[in-house]
């Protein structure tokens, strides 16, 4: 018996109603704490949660739609108090820390360029497949964007030259490299999503 694949993979978003693939949708689940206390829901930035859950895109306006159509008290069956500018908060706080899970998984891995000159280094070299510049830092920015804009490269704006620098235990940090292409395309995935759920996105 043939099955149709794209049914497994695609699901529609409660906010907007629109089918999208799996991957692309954030899911919302609800979790109960240990303690026994009453159910929250949470986003499932890493689709690991198991139980009953709902789609949505990574958007403020599709949050907004869940909560405007009662799609979340439908699916969670409860007297749930939730707006959209509080979901949004959660998951884009997910979201953030995912990417820095990923930038240190890089680091880790030995797949990470640090600093301007081994970014620079990283793009001459053609090993960088994608840069993350803070959204203050100034200098060679604007160089660094061309130089991997020659080579089809990716350039990401995220956090700011103090919160990368927290990550590798420096005063500021104003660039990276990330040179493993699995954790480049996540990382944009995910910086995206978060810039998505921002209210005037």
């Amino acid at each position: 018996m043939n099955t149709d694949s794209t049914q497994e993979t695609t699901r529609s978003c409660v906010g907007c109603r629109q089918p999208e693939a799996r991957e692309a949708l954030l899911r919302w689940v609800a979790v109960r704490a240990p303690d026994g206390a009453p159910e929250s829901i949470v986003p499932d930035v890493r689709k690991r949660e198991q139980g009953r859950g709902v789609s949505v895109h990574p958007r403020y306006r599709c949050l907004q739609g869940a909560v405007a159509n009662g799609a979340f008290k439908r699916a969670f069956r409860g007297p749930l108090e939730l707006s959209a500018r509080t979901l949004a908060s959660q998951a884009r706080a997910q979201y953030e820390r995912r990417a820095q899970g990923l930038v240190l998984a890089a680091r880790r891995s030995g797949k990470l360029a640090i600093g301007t000159d081994a970014a620079r280094d990283a793009i001459q070299t053609r090993k960088a497949r994608l840069l993350l510049i803070a959204s203050d830092a100034e200098g060679s920015r604007e160089e660094l964007e061309r130089a991997a804009a020659r080579l089809g490269r990716a350039c990401l704006v995220w956090n700011t030259k103090q919160g990368l620098g927290q990550l590798f235990s420096r005063a500021t940090l104003s660039i990276l490299a990330v040179l493993d292409n699995g954790i480049a395309d996540e990382l944009q995935s995910v910086v995206r999503a978060a810039a998505g759920l921002a209210e005037d996105a």
